[in-house]
């Protein structure tokens, strides 16, 4: 008798089936017609770059589970792709979307995803200029997995920002750890989720209403509070800088049900993944003018200074504690895994 491997037979009518990614689905539609169909209006043609400089970002999304409260792992995938490109300074344009589908999914799944990635590129006024779609064997992917590479364009022009100095402050544009606690919460049927939203953001309107309200040298560095925490993120900042940084637990900003949560699971709120916060090294004199200017706009109502620059060689970040104590940041030492 021949053996039949995992994920051979065909699916049933309304799933992902093997060789749908390149046939017919179940239907009538390719696994890629399926994914288009759902994109609608901004499946298009990448526009003009002008005379900018381009700017390339890609990046692999897994997310356990790739489903979940008030996002999914396609409303993910863009937000990460646009928000790195803004973080750089750059205007992000267009997106290429590559989705790895197990067999088995339901299609309404598949086109659950692509109208997530339509809604979030909406949002970040942005098109996905070309799609494609894989079908691998059930068992080999947890559902979904999503690759988005993001084109933007650098104004022309812009000056550089200039290197960090001791001084400078440390602010967050929004309260950290909400994603994390989400997700988490779901795996383990804790029911925070009911309380705490899980929904990603594109940042890229929030930074031009800061880099409009600044000299462009005001902002020294941007990094996405991403899939790591925040501690990472303040880690390859103080290295990037060759200073140290030392930042205030009392002054993050975390909210009452996140921190409920976080303790439940035994999670340190700058071990926890974020989504749609950003960590921004500000000149010490323009800090107060940054701060007005995430306020001002509605993802960045909680900004919060939380620390400052300190003259050292870049390897240490030092976090205060509420009695005053201070410790290192240190690496956490088992991260929860795919969480972006």
């Amino acid at each position: 008798m021949t053996a039949v491997m995992p994920g051979a037979l065909p699916a049933p009518a309304g799933h992902v089936g093997l060789g749908d990614d390149r046939a017919a689905a179940p239907g009538g539609e390719s696994l890629r017609s399926v994914v288009e169909r759902a994109l609608g209006d901004v499946l298009a043609a990448c526009p003009p770059l002008g005379a900018g400089s381009p700017m390339l970002h890609t990046g692999a999304f897994v997310v356990d589970p790739p489903f979940f409260g008030d996002g999914d792992i396609g409303q993910v995938a863009v937000c990460g792709t646009v928000n790195e490109i803004a973080a750089a300074g750059a205007e992000p344009v267009a997106l290429t979307l590559s989705v790895i589908a197990e067999a088995g999914l339901p299609l309404a799944r598949l086109s659950r995803m692509a109208a997530s990635v339509r809604d979030c590129a909406r949002e970040a006024g942005v098109v996905v200029s070309a799609v494609d779609v894989r079908a691998v064997r059930a068992g080999e992917a947890d559902q979904l997995y999503v690759q988005t590479t993001g084109i933007g364009v650098f104004p022309r022009g812009a000056p550089r920002r200039s290197a960090a100095k001791a001084g400078d402050r440390i602010v967050l544009s929004a309260p950290l750890g909400g994603y994390g606690a989400h997700l988490l919460s779901v795996r383990e049927l804790l029911g925070y989720e009911s309380i705490i939203s899980g929904a990603c953001a594109p940042l890229a309107s929030l930074l031009a209403l800061v880099r409009g309200r600044v000299p462009w040298d005001a902002v020294r560095a941007v990094r996405p509070v991403a899939g790591e925490g925040l501690a990472p993120v303040l880690r390859a900042l103080a290295h990037e800088a060759a200073l140290d940084l030392r930042v205030e637990e009392l002054a993050l900003p975390v909210r009452y049900e996140v921190r409920m949560a976080l303790d439940t699971l035994g999670v340190a709120p700058w071990h926890a993944a974020g989504a749609s916060c950003l960590c921004l090294l500000v000149a010490e004199e323009y800090a107060e003018d940054v701060l007005a200017a995430l306020r001002a706009h509605p993802l960045g109502m909680e900004a919060a200074d939380v620390g400052v620059v300190l003259p050292g060689s870049g390897a240490g970040v030092e976090l205060v504690r509420a009695d005053g104590s201070g410790v290192p940041l240190a690496p956490e030492p088992a991260p929860p895994a795919r969480l972006s």
